[in-house]
């Protein structure tokens, strides 16, 4: 059985101010608190049950003193009654830490990561299953219908750290209750749910609602399901809490039965949205997002009380985009009202979508409660403030009437420029820069937030993306009428050379995309061989000098066949070793011995292959070692060079070679 009651416990209460109205602070419970001035998020930091959390209202709303202080998920002393489900391959998690009650004792359990901390505004908890990282973010949000930071934003974020796609499914059952009440109805569309029922994606509306009185709400509960910022759920389960504690994923659902608490007599409401289980690829992450506060609804009580809402404020990102407009109408007569009919009024900015501006209710028993439903359009892509009127007429009692205010938005609109150099120059044969820094600046000069801001580059071959920096980067949210600057570093690869076409674009979940594309030119390199000698002082007569043999620019290089020649009056060879491009990675490639002919001063086949054609932008063929006999001239030439591609094709390349005249014991040498 669940019991509810409260638990004293002197603690000390710890305290910090966060910006705004939020304070974070430990409870007399030991739990981890978020508040604000409408409603607090507290998480259990206990040995059970860590990470779980709960709701409760603080001040509520503005203009209603019945709700403060009262719950909206259900959680003392200490949340354990609501919790969510990691499906992983088949296998049911519970987030967070084990459990000694009844609400998933029969699921499996991660490690801790993080525990319950409170992190940028937010209370941010991790846990580990095998390679899966989950983290649940708890945070304030403002409702759609009132306005106002009264919500909960509540989000996991799941990363696969494996090496292998991982099927990911999510189950967040939510431990409902309003108050004192523990048994109200959903409220969601025209309809009032008030025993087991299934809402698929299709048939879910933008909200639901639920509140124990419209003459006098105590509370007035809101679950937001679908917006811009949200992860619509695959399906809603309404049902009681018993069910969904006992089972993790799956649970004893039967449509149409009350919540009755399951194995006892008391109604006790609860609901679980489902994201259905799907691939999660390695080093993906992927968020699921929805939101839980207070609800908005405008009440004129009377005989025929009669509550409003709608969305405080829709964007206009779409011209058939479409709004509902729900009344509640409540008999609080002890009488029964005959033929009531309600009717919306429009003004000029909106137009009706469903069939009738007037619909009838028939009669309504005393304390009875009905619902309907308008969807409404505006009809301008514009921001605007439009005001509607809901009446109720019945034949024995008073009329009764309420407005309420919608504000139009118009839509975010995005402006993409580009900041780039145009040309990568070749100075000494070599490329001035590695890499090149770009900038795109994203602006949204539209009346409203743009959401889900991606932005990206896109490479043809021959660009691509520096390491430590990422081709996508993801923005979150912008303003309206705010910018930002995001920096990309590219690269040229290999020999590339000519011009690369290549472009940014930016793309948002309610704002059209923008491309915009530009050129980088790359300046052509000359292919190269020369000569390299190690020693930058001075060289007399008695000491060794090192000549490399260096190759620049080559491209698609296979293998390399050479002799040199050199004065052997002044210099004598002492040996020759391969050089690091017949090196790969400590394993030594195809390499042939250079045969020394010391009498006519020729070092023959220099000679050696790669496992596979290379672009070569600068490397070492073979060090030839010589000790300086006598002063004079060198005479360093290329004898023979033959450069071949993998097709055995001859490669052009500009032979550079140096000249080295030896002084005596007191000459600088003369390098050319």
């Amino acid at each position: 059985m669940r019991y509810k009651f409260k638990l004293v416990m002197i603690t000390m209460l710890v305290t910090i101010t966060l910006s705004g109205l939020a304070i974070a602070k430990v409870d007399e419970h030991g739990n981890l608190v978020l508040e604000n001035n409408y409603i607090s998020i507290f998480v259990n930091q206990g040995q059970f049950n860590q990470g779980r959390f709960a709701l409760d209202v603080t001040g509520g709303a503005p203009l209603r003193d019945g709700d403060d202080g009262k719950p909206l998920i259900y959680g003392r002393p200490a949340p354990w009654t609501s919790y969510t489900t990691i499906r992983i391959d088949g296998t049911n998690y519970i987030f967070g830490g084990k459990t000694n009650k009844r609400a998933g004792l029969k699921g499996k359990y991660g490690q801790v990561i993080t525990p319950p901390q409170i992190k940028n505004n937010q209370i941010v908890t991790k846990y580990k299953y095998g390679k899966i990282v989950v983290t649940q973010i708890l945070s304030f949000v403002k409702s759609n219908t009132t306005g106002l930071p009264d919500t909960a934003r509540i989000k996991y974020r799941i990363t696969n750290q494996g090496k292998k796609a991982h099927q990911i499914g999510l189950r967040v059952m939510l431990d409902t209750m309003l108050g004192k009440n523990d048994g109200a109805p959903f409220r969601i569309k025209n309809q009032a749910v008030t025993s087991d029922k299934l809402y698929t994606k299709d048939e879910l509306a933008s909200f639901w609602q639920a509140f124990d009185s419209l003459n006098n709400p105590q509370v007035t509960a809101q679950g937001t399901i679908q917006g811009p910022t949200l992860t619509t759920p695959d399906r809603i389960y309404f049902t009681d809490w018993g069910s969904l504690a006992d089972g993790v994923w799956n649970f004893d659902f039967n449509p149409g039965q009350k919540f009755l608490r399951k194995g006892e007599f008391e109604l006790d409401s609860a609901l679980a949205l489902f994201w259905q289980p799907k691939a999660l690829q390695p080093g993906e992450t992927r968020e699921y997002i929805t939101d839980y506060g207070l609800g908005g609804i405008t009440i004129v009580p009377g005989l025929l009380s009669l509550g409003v809402t709608s969305p405080a404020k829709v964007i206009m990102n779409k011209p058939d985009k479409s709004l509902q407009i729900i009344a509640y109408i409540q008999n609080t007569a002890e009488i029964e009202v005959k033929d009531v009919k309600v009717k919306l009024d429009l003004p000029a900015g909106l137009e009706l979508l469903s069939t009738s501006q007037i619909k009838s209710l028939g009669d309504l028993n005393p304390q009875e409660t009905a619902q309907i439903m308008w969807k409404v359009r505006p009809k301008e892509l514009k921001t605007q403030n439009l005001d509607y009127t809901v009446k109720v007429t019945a034949d024995n009692t008073d009329d009764n009437q309420v407005s309420r205010s919608l504000k139009v938005v118009g839509p975010p609109k995005l402006n993409l420029e580009l900041k780039t150099a145009k040309k990568i120059k070749v100075k000494n044969n070599h490329l001035q820069q590695d890499s090149i820094t770009i900038y795109g600046t994203i602006s949204n000069s539209g009346d409203s937030t743009a959401y889900g801001v991606n932005a990206y580059v896109a490479l043809p071959p021959g660009l691509t993306i520096s390491a430590g920096d990422r081709a996508e980067k993801y923005i979150g949210s912008l303003a309206p009428h705010s910018s930002i600057k995001i920096p990309w570093t590219i690269e040229p690869v290999g020999l590339i050379k000519g011009d690369l076409p290549y472009f940014i674009g930016v793309d948002s979940t309610n704002a059209a995309n923008q491309i915009q594309s530009t050129k980088l030119t790359v300046q052509k390199r000359q292919p190269t061989v020369g000569f390299k000698i190690k020693e930058e002082t001075k060289i007399t007569v008695g000491d060794y000098i090192t000549v490399q043999i260096k190759v620049d620019n080559i491209a698609n290089l296979y293998r390399i066949n050479s002799s040199i020649g050199y004065n052997p009056q002044v210099l004598e060879p002492i040996y020759i070793s391969r050089g690091s491009l017949f090196v790969d990675n400590n394993n030594l490639l195809s390499w042939s011995t250079p045969q020394i002919k010391r009498d006519i001063g020729v070092i023959k086949e220099i000679n050696g292959a790669l496992d596979t054609p290379q672009d070569i932008k600068e490397d070492i063929v073979a060090s030839i070692h010589f000790k300086v006999k006598s002063a004079g001239d060198s005479n360093l030439r290329f004898i023979k060079y033959n450069a071949y591609n993998d097709s055995k094709e001859l490669i052009s390349v500009k032979l550079q070679e140096k000249e080295l005249d030896i002084g005596g014991d007191q000459d600088e040498p003369k390098i050319n």
